[in-house]
């Protein structure tokens, strides 16, 4: 099965939600026989952590980074190679931002009209697996 695992950039998690964010993806690679798909994002987190496992799990890959740092021609035809090459896609997500983030704040994620978990493109992603017509799942991680 080809897993796409996509989430948020190191900066939006705590010591304690890395942790968990990194045994969930553990989970999640359950087989060798497993492929991971994911976006090697120029911030680290989610997509790097996955990378990692995979590699000490001695797991095939796809990895779509962006090939530039925008929307238009970087981030978004990047996720679509995500969502296609995915039978399924994980989005890992924290339910709020760390106290010492200092980047963009969002009342809600935009992506999915939700105050449950703070913004990721992650979520934009996801929707388009599920446009295709494949399974989404979203792990809202708690802790600061």
């Amino acid at each position: 099965m080809r897993v796409g695992i996509v989430g948020h950039a190191e900066d939006k998690f705590t010591s304690v939600t890395r942790t968990k964010a990194i045994q969930l993806i553990k989970t999640l690679l359950e087989s060798q026989d497993d492929v991971l798909v994911s976006g090697r994002c120029p911030l680290g987190g989610v997509d790097v952590w996955a990378e990692v496992l995979a590699d000490s799990m001695n797991m095939s890959k796809i990895i779509h980074p962006p090939s530039c740092n925008n929307w238009s021609q970087g981030y978004k035809p990047r996720n679509l190679r995500i969502a296609r090459d995915s039978d399924v896609v994980h989005v890992i997500v924290c339910a709020k931002y760390p106290p010492e983030y200092s980047g963009m704040v969002f009342e809600s994620c935009y992506h999915c009209h939700t105050n449950t978990h703070i913004k990721s493109g992650g979520c934009w992603t996801a929707y388009q697996a599920r446009i295709l017509g494949k399974p989404a799942f979203w792990h809202i991680l708690e802790g600061n």
